[in-house]
């Protein structure tokens, strides 16, 4: 027989929205389904979350920005209940951001295990949602730095500079502004291309990256 534990953390809710309902009903063969309800007023958004063991610490955000406008509850099928003995589950406000960091304070706490209230958990000088955004470890300040790339040829400033060749939604940058305005201080910017590299308006600013040519590239100001 299946458990299936509902759990309403408050620290994970604004204090006037304790009073949410959260229930949990086992369906045979179907997995579970969840029903939130909640007050007149309450319109965020909300976050589900599943664990299969309590002691382990780890959470899995299995539904996001749930809208809550225009009615009084949400429902929501957990189909893959049916492969465990046990199952368990927490609500979050996904609205709520204590630190503006990009990142709602209930996955900080129970995915990604960041303080919610410091924006810049590992105080390398990238916030907690830009480091989750570029994937890398927000908890480990010896993880932030990448290499972002810039093709004369083939890149697009559209592109998000993270690739060497436009693959899998990720591609090179063709302007060097343009892969700057992405990168944080630490990063590097590899410059590709046999094309001109013409930027009349280049400024560095005042973060430190390291550009790296490749090939016959040529940088005119």
């Amino acid at each position: 027989m299946m458990m299936v534990m509902v759990l309403v953390p408050l620290s994970l809710l604004r204090a006037d929205d304790s009073n949410l309902l959260f229930t949990a009903i086992r369906q045979d063969g179907a997995g579970v389904r969840l029903q939130v309800g909640y007050p007149d007023g309450f319109t965020n958004r909300l976050d589900l979350f599943v664990s299969t063991n309590l002691g382990s610490g780890c959470w899995a955000l299995v539904s996001q920005d749930i809208s809550t406008a225009g009615t009084n509850s949400v429902s929501w099928l957990d189909a893959e209940a049916v492969q465990f003995a046990s199952r368990f589950y927490l609500v979050g406000d996904a609205g709520l951001d204590s630190d503006a960091d990009g990142v709602p304070d209930a996955r900080e706490s129970l995915v990604y295990q960041t303080n919610p209230l410091v924006p810049d958990t590992d105080s390398d000088g990238i916030p907690d949602g830009a480091e989750i955004a570029r994937g890398t470890d927000p908890s480990d300040g010896g993880s932030g730095t990448l290499t972002y790339y810039a093709d004369s040829d083939i890149g697009d400033d559209a592109y998000d500079g993270r690739a060497i060749v436009f693959s899998a939604g990720h591609g090179p940058k063709r302007s060097i502004s343009a892969t700057y305005a992405s990168v944080y201080a630490g990063d590097t910017i590899s410059l590709q291309g046999g094309a001109l590299f013409a930027e009349p308006l280049l400024c560095m600013g005042s973060k430190s990256v390291v550009l790296c040519p490749q090939g016959n590239v040529t940088v005119r100001p």
